[in-house]
Formats: C-alpha cells, sequence, structure tokens
C-alpha cells in the first residue's frame, strides 16, 4: 500500500515542485518583459522629447531673428519718417521761395 501510495504522491510533489519553480520564472520573466516595454517605452518618449527640445531651439531662433529683423525695420521706419519731415520742410520752404519768387515777378511787371 505504501508503494502504491508513493508511486501517486512522487509525480503530485514533483508536479508542485515543478509549478513553483515555474511560477517563479513566469514572474521574472513577466517582470523582464514589463522592464524592457518600459526601457522601450521611455527610448520613444526621450526620441519625442529631444525631437521637440529641437523644434522648441529652432522656434526659439527663428522668433529672435524676426525679432531682430523686426528691430532693423523700425530703426529704418524712424530713419525714413526723419527723412520724410526733412523733405516735407524742404517742400514747404520751396514752395515759400515759389511764392515769393511770384511776388517779386509779378510786381517787376
Amino acid at each position: 500500500m505504501l508503494h502504491e501510495l508513493s508511486a501517486y504522491l512522487i509525480p503530485i510533489i514533483t508536479a508542485v515542485i515543478a509549478w513553483f519553480g515555474s511560477r517563479a520564472k513566469t514572474k521574472r520573466e513577466l517582470k523582464s518583459m514589463e522592464l524592457d516595454n518600459e526601457i522601450k517605452t521611455s527610448s520613444y518618449y526621450q526620441g519625442v522629447l529631444d525631437d521637440m527640445s529641437m523644434r522648441l531651439a529652432q522656434a526659439v531662433k527663428e522668433i529672435m531673428d524676426l525679432e531682430n529683423r523686426y528691430r532693423q525695420l523700425m530703426q529704418m521706419n524712424s530713419e525714413l519718417m526723419v527723412e520724410i519731415k526733412k523733405l516735407k520742410d524742404s517742400n514747404s520752404d520751396l514752395i515759400e521761395e515759389i511764392r515769393k519768387f511770384k511776388q517779386l515777378n509779378g510786381k517787376s511787371r
């Protein structure tokens, strides 16, 4: 009877031990797969962040270039406004000279 009982118990005990061993191995493999997935995900997001960082740096450079161009244009506008004022004053002076000339010309005839 002991011999018959051991014939059933030994495979059952072996199966239980194998089940516990394989369970621990499966947990380790799952944990390893989770870590691999997290590493791949972090690499993906690192790539996205690097790309966004590069695009942001490019956008900031473009904005700075546009700001410099804006300042140059504002300086040119200011200089042109001064030039326009000078030309208006000169035009007014010339108109006054023409009036005086017409008056002198009209008096002498």
